[in-house]
């Protein structure tokens, strides 16, 4: 039950993050609000793991951390790209589809759920779906920018299949040694990227909190799948995690006014219904 709430609430931290990080790159270079939410998490991060114990030395549990932070780039970029080009409560959604991938490792593992928790992994998985579809005239003006959110959705989907499975990998050892070396590789790779397109660094007062509570949520919500994914089912933590959309999507719906079609209502219920399965066990 721990891993399950722990899951849970690291899917709601990531919904809101995603959500302000979205609309936040709207207005700043992508590559900046990378820069910035990474070295939020990175000084969030690193005070408690030296506190916590020594840094990890296996070769192995640090290739994890590093490359879970380029997967987990990846996925936060495409996202947050498919946002400030696409319609959120559709391209969300689409970006939380790659939880099939760390289900499938798990299953290569020997992992075996419940017949109610697979029904519930099912529902979520049908959920996150149906969450995606668009009903949306055919001929309304936004169809090109919804075309090109999706494209970005879709990569946003591989880099956080890849994330989680790598974070969990990582995470064996100590989770928040993990994170630390997932956000200072983060950190690095986001400068890289701000050096090399000559991205102004300059930031108005009034965007850094925005900027401060994205990576402030999304190291939370790493943490918290990190210790859920090793507690737990990796599979099971993975796709309750991945409920992150539907927080996202209801904060569109309520917040700028975005409407929701029937499929996507019927998703959200779905991916609710799927969770009370596996939170049941």
């Amino acid at each position: 039950m721990l891993s399950v709430i722990l899951a849970l609430t690291a899917s709601v931290s990531w919904g809101i993050s995603d959500f302000i990080g979205g609309r936040t790159s709207r207005r700043l270079p992508l590559a900046l609000v990378l820069l910035v939410s990474q070295t939020v998490g990175a000084l969030l991060l690193l005070p408690m793991a030296s506190l916590h114990g020594p840094p990890p030395t296996e070769a192995p549990t640090i290739a994890y951390a590093v490359a879970g932070s380029a997967s987990g780039l990846i996925g936060i970029a495409g996202l947050y790209r498919a946002m400030a080009v696409g319609t959120i409560s559709i391209v969300a959604p689409i970006s939380a589809t790659g939880a099939v991938i760390p289900v499938v490792f798990g299953l290569i593992k020997g992992e075996r759920a419940s017949p109610l928790q697979t029904a519930g992994m099912v529902l979520a998985l049908i959920g996150i779906v149906l969450a995606s579809r668009s009903t949306h005239d055919p001929h309304d003006a936004r169809k090109a920018r919804i075309a090109r959110g999706v494209g970005f959705a879709l990569l946003a989907a591989l880099g956080f299949g890849g994330f989680f499975v790598l974070l969990h990998e990582a995470s064996a050892r100590d989770v928040l040694w993990a994170g630390a070396v997932q956000r200072m590789t983060g950190v690095c790779i986001a400068l890289v990227i701000v050096l090399l397109r000559r991205t102004p660094v300059r930031i108005t007062p009034n965007r850094l909190p925005p900027l401060i509570v994205v990576g402030a949520l999304d190291t939370t919500a790493n943490v918290l799948y990190g210790v859920a994914s090793t507690s737990g089912l990796v599979s099971l933590a993975a796709v309750l995690a991945s409920l992150f959309p539907v927080v996202t999507v209801l904060l569109a719906r309520f917040v700028l006014r975005e409407r929701m079609s029937a499929a996507q209502g019927t998703g959200v219920v779905f991916a609710l219904a799927g969770v009370a399965c596996i939170a049941a066990q």
